[in-house]
């Protein structure tokens, strides 16, 4: 008998008036074989340029070709203003600046600005944020018989 504790839950403090965005995430997969996929890049984005935003497509034509995912969204996740990178914008100036151009460049991408308003937070507890909003509150993605699948 193993005497390990179990892992520690995450507590998530949400900003005020916070709501994770689904606006532009698939909510049913189109192939039922392939494994629901969401792309999440974490970054000072300050200020977001176009290679940031190429860098989802380029991943998003690789997955296409080379995996058994498909991509039901993305997400650019700004970093807090507690990382002290000389020259950062405020959050809000770059959470702005990302959904101006995540809206006018994009059909998929949305911008979660719940990582720019915390406390620094590492990435693996930002994917810890995205795994509970996709897929424990909203019980994963869909598929075109009902069932659901986790996204990764």
């Amino acid at each position: 008998m193993s005497s390990a504790s179990p892992p520690p839950t995450r507590v998530f403090t949400d900003p005020p008036n916070y709501q994770f965005p689904t606006h532009r995430l698939a909510r049913v997969l189109r192939n039922p074989e392939k494994q629901p996929l969401v792309l999440v890049a974490c970054g000072s984005f300050s200020p977001v340029t176009y290679l940031h935003l190429r860098m989802f497509e380029m991943a998003k034509d690789y997955v296409r070709q080379n995996t058994d995912f498909e991509i039901v969204g993305g997400y650019l996740s700004p970093v807090s203003d507690q990382y002290k990178k000389p020259g950062l914008l405020s959050a809000h100036h770059r959470v702005n600046m990302c959904n101006l151009a995540a809206e006018q460049t994009s059909q998929w991408l949305m911008v979660d600005p719940w990582e720019a308003f915390q406390s620094y937070q590492r990435t693996a507890v930002v994917l810890d944020h995205f795994e509970h909003e996709i897929n424990v509150k909203r019980g994963g993605i869909e598929t075109p018989d009902g069932a659901r699948k986790p996204a990764r």
